[in-house]
């Protein structure tokens, strides 16, 4: 197997936090689908869960099981961001040991709903000194009304998959496989303000941002931690961007035309009860 130049390392919510985890299952399937669909070999996928979910056999995607307890008694996605934050960020401190296990010289820590390009191990891949990228540029999504919004400037302090960063800047992880108590001993505060949330590391290491829109952020489906919806006046997907990040294109006929651009139902009576 080829040495990745890039590993996209992902983690997946406890059970418990889900009301439908088949959902959760089905969404993190269209997102490892579209990261695989790299036009260079020279990546590889970490996904970390409680439970493993249906995968690909292909060696270039890992699966790390860990038996972490539920950070929350909610018996479903809104847990609350505490509960996000210690969640999701052990578990990529857990694939962040994998990534270099495999030899990994940089790594995206990727929501397991979202979509990437598949320019990013290419362009990773010459780059191989380069401390890492901010996503400032990308696409809220909503898949099922085929529609896209454009984030300019600020898609990083908007979506979990906006950073790169090269491995050996990021903290070191304790070996074996660390309780959630260990990993918060040997990473401080850091495990939080750079795996568990992804409002801070542009801000604590220099990276570049990167030269192209690089991820579509999912947005509108119910398993959702963030609850967020595309609203407002959207564009259809093009075959371009289908093509590049995966994703179904927006049909020709007028009423799926109508469905993309226009706000949808639940946007509307939003502004309404605003106002």
């Amino acid at each position: 197997m080829t040495t990745p130049a890039l590993a996209f390392v992902t983690s997946l919510r406890h059970p418990h936090n889900s009301r439908d985890y088949r959902a959760v299952e089905e969404q993190f399937a269209a997102g490892l689908a579209s990261w695989m669909r790299q036009t260079s070999p020279r990546f590889a996928v970490i996904v970390v869960a409680n439970r493993q979910p249906p995968l690909p056999d292909d060696p270039r995607v890992r699966f790390v099981q860990v038996d972490f307890p539920p950070p929350s008694d909610v018996a479903g996605p809104r847990t609350g961001l505490a509960a996000v934050v210690r969640d999701k960020g052990t578990k990529l401190a857990v694939g962040l040991a994998a990534a270099r296990a495999a030899g990994a010289r940089h790594v995206m820590f990727v929501d397991d709903d979202d979509f990437v390009s598949n320019r990013l191990a290419a362009f990773v891949a010459q780059h191989p000194d380069a401390a890492g990228w901010t996503f400032t540029d990308g696409w809220r999504i909503n898949v099922e009304r085929r529609a896209l919004r454009a984030h300019r400037g600020d898609f990083h302090l908007q979506c979990g998959s906006s950073h790169i960063v090269r491995t050996d800047l990021l903290p070191d992880v304790p070996a074996g496989a660390p309780t959630q108590e260990q990993l918060y001993a040997a990473m401080g505060d850091r495990l939080e303000r750079w795996l568990g949330s992804h409002m801070h590391i542009h801000d604590d290491i220099e990276l570049a941002p990167l030269p192209f829109p690089g991820a579509l952020y999912r947005v509108g489906q119910a398993e959702a931690h963030s609850g967020n919806s595309l609203s407002g006046w959207s564009r259809p997907v093009s075959a371009a961007v289908a093509r590049e990040f995966g994703v179904p294109a927006t049909g020709l006929a007028p009423w799926s035309l109508a469905r993309a651009v226009l706000p949808s139902a639940r946007a509307v009576r939003e502004r309404l009860r605003r106002r």
